[in-house]
């Protein structure tokens, strides 16, 4: 039978109280307290608990091993809780407070050191300042096989793997380091606003080139790459994942691979969802356990890999688009070890030299006027160039330890923008793609037609009437409508889309954008000429203002 022991304030338990620690969640949280007590020669500590809760602690619920009776043989949480407010005091009276770390990624501490907090270890120095992680965090770690490695040999090695492939696994590992700052690159003012989308035929290697170059993290309970999902079952599940993890490159796996319609369907709405929860770092309100809401975002970087379908052209300019259109050459089986050694050294050097990276990545973004990209819109232009400045960080670091040298960074700054250029072009192609054969903007399909006469119009009536073979409509009085035959429209947006277009399909295109009226059938509104057959008219100041969106 365990021996119950008093303490000096009177509180009978069945263990003995060894310490009382107190910790700040940071960012201005709560102050939480830990209990450790040693019972039958075994020491336990007991989750964090709310200071501001202690009238409510009841050891015993908590933890039903431990016991609180007064001489009477009574429960006395009450006398329990006195002797903790006095022992809670007096830490903070002396100064004692530690930090809690209730959120993964970088925390700046009270003493002004950063530190990384992988969910189970904090990487950098605290200043001699006690840091507890929450029991609540993801049981993640960085660990370093590479150990005996010097620094400089270790990225050489590194530097080596990645040349297999430089247009794919440059653009992973600097996703990969973009993530892991995230929150230092959107206190400058830089948000992570896009989804690396790794798209390819099966079997290329996507997956494992994800795994062993853009996720450094192990799972302690599955001993797996980590944080890695295919949590595609509903929108709540994917929005949890990527709100959980803060600082991380994280991946959703196979996003909508499957041969079955509903799934695809289902998969396809998911993924949209997805692509905007993740790119327009909008804060979701959720219903909280018991009662209330909070609001989550996305806070991880993912990486999707399988078929994800868009639903607007606006979401391919939120993705940075891998191709993997090939089978990927000369995987090494310490791939994954040399990655997850190179990421633990670099964030090391980060962390001690926090303020000096945050400056040089203000001014490399400040000063970024798309030398590394030619093309493409504003969206990925911003994109690419923090792109570029995560995977340049990495060559600093290497070039600072003496792992390459001068010429070798000018050489790896070219194989840098061959990889971004490879990117852009993939994606200015899919938008085009996706324009086509979607149809997004048939104005500007219509506008474009008849400039390049694809679409070729007569003057007026009489030249049309002259030789109607010649002509798919004509202009108008005054030049500010134009008359189609709808046949033609639809052989247009056959020939543009790839896919075949009826009459009926092309005139319900026109009214839903509405380039024509509703007649009194119901179809499309139809402008009739005696002898030259029915024509749609068309407003040409609309046209040209659609055409422009």
């Amino acid at each position: 039978m365990t021996e119950k022991t008093v303490d000096p304030n009177g509180a009978i338990l069945n263990a003995r109280i060894d310490a009382v620690r107190v910790y700040r969640e940071m960012d201005g949280g709560d102050s939480n307290f830990t209990l450790t007590l040693t019972q039958d020669g075994r020491q336990y500590t007991l989750p964090p608990y709310s200071v501001d809760n202690i009238d409510r602690f009841r050891i015993g619920k908590i933890d039903p091993r431990f016991v609180a009776l007064d001489e009477d043989g009574k429960a006395t949480d009450t006398r329990v809780q006195a002797v903790l407010k006095e022992a809670i005091s007096q830490e903070i009276r002396q100064g004692r407070c530690g930090v809690l770390l209730n959120r993964t990624g970088w925390a700046k501490l009270p003493n002004g050191r950063h530190v990384y907090n992988t969910g189970t270890q904090v990487i950098g120095d605290t200043g001699g300042m006690e840091v507890k992680l929450s029991d609540t965090l993801p049981q993640l770690e960085l660990t370093d096989q590479c150990i005996e490695m010097e620094d400089k040999w270790l990225l050489r090695s590194y530097l080596r793997k990645l040349s297999r492939e430089p247009d794919i696994l440059i653009l992973l590992v600097a996703h990969m380091v973009r993530s892991l700052l995230a929150s230092m690159f959107e206190r400058l003012g830089f948000p992570l606003r896009y989804i690396l989308y790794l798209v390819g035929v099966q079997g290329s290697g996507k997956t494992t080139a994800a795994n062993d170059f853009g996720l450094p993290f192990t799972d302690v309970t599955q001993n797996t790459p980590a944080p890695a999902t295919r949590a595609l079952s509903s929108k709540s599940a994917v929005r949890d994942f990527a709100a959980e993890y803060r600082d991380m490159s994280a991946l959703l796996d196979d996003v909508c691979t499957s041969s079955s319609a509903e799934t695809r369907r289902v998969s396809t709405n998911i993924a949209a969802y997805t692509l905007r929860f993740a790119a327009d770092r909008i804060y979701e309100a959720i219903s909280r356990p018991g009662g209330g809401q909070r609001k989550v975002r996305c806070t991880s970087g993912l990486i999707i890999t399988g078929e994800f379908p868009m639903s607007k052209p606006s979401d391919l300019t939120r993705c940075v688009i891998v191709e993997v259109d090939h089978q990927m050459r000369g995987k090494e089986a310490d791939d994954r070890a040399v990655s997850c050694a190179v990421a633990t050294r670099f964030l090391k050097h980060i962390a001690a030299h926090y303020d000096l990276v945050s400056a040089e990545i203000s001014s490399a973004l400040s000063d970024f006027h798309a030398d590394a990209v030619e093309e493409g819109g504003p969206r990925q232009q911003q994109h690419l160039g923090e792109i570029s400045c995560a995977f340049q960080l990495l060559l600093e670091y290497a070039r600072a330890i003496g792992a390459i040298d001068d010429i070798e960074m000018a050489e790896w700054g070219v194989r840098l923008k061959s990889a971004l250029g490879r990117s852009l072009s993939a994606n200015m192609r899919l938008t085009a793609k996706f324009e086509r054969e979607n149809v997004s903007n048939v104005a500007k399909i219509m506008v474009d037609a008849m400039k390049s006469e694809t679409i070729l119009l007569a003057k007026n009536k009489d030249k049309f009437t002259k030789n109607p073979d010649k002509y798919a409509g004509f202009e108008g009085h005054k030049h500010t409508a134009v008359y189609i035959r709808l046949s033609s429209l639809q052989e247009l947006l056959t020939s543009v889309s790839g896919k075949v277009w009826t009459d009926s399909a092309t005139g319900k295109l026109l009214r839903e954008n509405g380039l024509v009226e509703v007649g009194k059938d119901g179809h499309t509104a139809k402008a009739k000429f005696p002898q030259l057959g029915r024509f749609v008219p068309i407003n040409k100041e609309n046209l040209e203002k659609q055409a422009k969106i």
